[in-house]
């Protein structure tokens, strides 16, 4: 799991800012915060305000309003929330982006999986924060992306890209049965009881499941169902029981 690790700035030779730069001439961060927990908003506001040479300029609780809020407040850093709606958050990132490039834009989420880490790749994001992240981090994290850094490193991007074609390569040689199936595995459904809903027999639905686990190099329902989950292919369970019948 990718962490929050702080990378030097390049100097300014490179076309960057660094921060004592942004210091000396009276230029403070500019922050945008779209939060949709109030109570998170106002700690980070809090934080940050208290920060030399930053400054929050707007504290808003809906992603709808950032991108016209963006372009009037005229950020540096927008601190976007992708837990409500990571599809809206990815979308209001790229037009943020379309609108004012020279604003950075920073996910939070509570969500530590790479799947938020490739969201923030696809969005054009610096950086994800984690609600595990400490203060100083939050910090730090600021100060990094403002003067023009990324805290995602090309080795991870260039990983998570690799991992994410073999997955839509898996995806692709699944029928829509097997999806079928699998979903209803993960579910927790017997296969008998898939036979019952599909309205097929159980041999069928144990030729399936034979299908799948050759698929995804699996040699057991479970290794079946956690390949499938560590590719996306269901969502991520807490708990699921399995009835081997």
């Amino acid at each position: 799991m990718l962490r929050l690790i702080a990378q030097p700035a390049e100097s300014a030779s490179d076309g960057r800012r660094s921060i004592d730069d942004l210091c000396i001439v009276g230029e403070p961060i500019r922050i945008l915060i779209i939060e949709t927990q109030q109570f998170v908003a106002d700690a980070l506001e809090a934080l940050l305000n208290q920060q030399p040479g930053m400054v929050v300029v707007g504290n808003l609780a809906s992603i709808a309003d950032s991108v016209t809020q963006a372009a009037q407040l005229s950020p540096d850093i927008v601190i976007l929330d992708f837990r409500l709606n990571g599809v809206m958050a990815i979308a209001a990132a790229k037009a943020i982006a379309e609108a004012r490039s020279e604003a950075k834009v920073i996910f939070m989420s509570r969500d530590e999986t790479d799947h938020v880490i490739l969201a923030a790749i696809d969005a054009g994001a610096s950086a994800v924060l984690y609600m595990s992240t400490t203060a100083a981090k939050v910090i730090d994290t600021v100060r990094t992306v403002a003067s023009g850094g990324s805290l995602i490193p090309p080795q991870t991007i260039a990983t998570l890209l690799y991992e994410r074609r073999k997955t839509d390569s898996v995806r692709g040689r699944l029928t829509g049965r097997e999806k079928e199936i699998l979903r209803l595995m993960a579910d927790g459904t017997s296969s008998r009881e898939i036979a019952t809903k599909l309205g097929v027999s159980y041999m069928t639905v144990r030729s399936h499941v034979r299908n799948l686990a050759g698929k995804l190099d699996a040699h057991s329902k479970i290794e079946v169902l956690a390949k499938a989950q560590r590719l996306d292919l269901v969502e991520q369970q807490s708990a699921v029981s399995f009835a081997f019948a």
